[in-house]
């Protein structure tokens, strides 16, 4: 399958051929037989003499049957098991953070692969989606500006992308459902002189999740038509608001008005938008190449670091200089002539003031509540 979310849509409305797990425990008893003989027990499995199998993710074979009952989990398995890894097994040090990442994101996919052979309700699918699409926004950043060794960038944007809009998908699902029971009372509602009457709330952070996916795709308009056909209320949240302006900035090339917004970003908020700074950066200079381009005419260092939400002037310098933008004493002259548009992007470190203001602990990052 291409990926679990095309299953998902493809099969969810056959309900009669729903496959319900019966496994009570984090990993199936058949799996774990084979592992311990077959010596595949991960080393974060094992806390000292105690070992706490996670069922790992499996590529189906043409001889193998993983849609048997005894093999998946249920739902609230499911949810247990996402706790663990997410806010135990995120914490151990004893191993490098890429190797918790992998072994982690091996075990979300396990999770996903359970979710799809059993089609769960939506309502059940939202809340193990949304911890997942959070780990992969937290460590796509986290991995950002490290040349870390097996860490896949581009497949950890596919798999957080996946988990979008499966969750996405599911929230429409739900949408509707509930639209048709409120139709069903808006008679009754509409004769009743009430006002300020608190609308129908979902107990997850869906607000939050429709941001991630329009700072997420920076380039890609279907998250702003997503955006437009909101609701009014929807489009008015001051979070979901500010995640458009940002984006349709990025359209007109407002490169500096998306990082003075920064500072205003909810934790996983900032942590997207920043794995896109590289990218931002350079196109920020290229236009200030074109606006700023003169022999003479100068521009104090200070303000392109604080323009950029560089680090420190350091750091701006040795952007400059990578792009081919030269450096006078504490100015910069911008020559859009000599710009080195074939240069590869330049990582830049992601620390600034923003940070110190924000928990991008395990605990909360995991946990908050935008």
């Amino acid at each position: 399958m291409s990926s679990y979310f095309d299953y998902f849509c493809t099969h969810i409305e056959k309900n009669s051929d729903t496959i319900r797990g019966t496994c009570n425990s984090m990993c199936p008893d058949e799996e774990v037989i084979l592992r311990e003989r077959e010596d595949l027990v991960h080393v974060l499995e094992v806390l000292g003499p105690i070992r706490k199998y996670v069922k790992s993710y499996s590529r189906s074979a043409a001889d193998t049957n993983i849609a048997k009952p005894n093999l998946l989990r249920p739902y609230s398995v499911l949810i247990d098991t996402l706790h663990y890894l997410l806010l135990e097994v995120t914490k151990r040090k004893e191993v490098s953070s890429v190797m918790v990442y992998d072994f982690v994101n091996d075990r979300l996919r396990a999770i996903r692969q359970d979710m799809t052979i059993q089609r769960l309700p939506p309502e059940q699918c939202v809340k193990l989606l949304e911890p997942m699409i959070r780990f992969y926004v937290y460590y796509g950043y986290k991995f950002s500006n490290l040349s870390t060794k097996g860490f896949d960038s581009d497949l950890n944007k596919k798999y957080l992308l996946e988990c979008i809009k499966w969750f996405l998908s599911c929230i429409d699902t739900m949408d509707l459902s509930t639209n048709r029971n409120i139709d069903l009372l808006s008679d009754f509602i509409s004769n009743l002189n009430i006002k300020n009457v608190r609308r129908y709330r979902l107990g997850y952070d869906r607000v939050l999740m429709e941001c991630l996916y329009i700072l997420c795709n920076l380039d890609d308009v279907h998250p702003l038509y997503r955006y437009l056909n909101f609701s009014k209320d929807l489009k008015s949240d001051p979070r979901l608001n500010l995640a458009f302006k940002i984006a349709i900035a990025n359209m007109k090339g407002n490169y500096i008005k998306i990082f003075k917004s920064m500072k205003t970003l909810c934790p996983l908020s900032y942590c997207a938008l920043c794995t896109y700074m590289p990218v931002l950066q350079r196109k920020a200079l290229l236009t200030l190449a074109h606006a700023y381009n003169s022999k003479k005419f100068v521009v104090p260092i200070e303000v392109i670091t604080r323009w950029l939400r560089l680090s420190s002037n350091r750091d701006t310098i040795k952007v400059c200089s990578h792009y081919g933008i030269k450096t006078e004493g504490n100015n910069i002259l911008f020559n859009k002539g000599e710009f080195k548009t074939d240069a590869f992007l330049h990582q830049t470190s992601l620390e600034d003031d923003t940070m110190k203001h924000l928990d991008l602990s395990v605990d909360n990052i995991f946990t908050y509540s935008s």
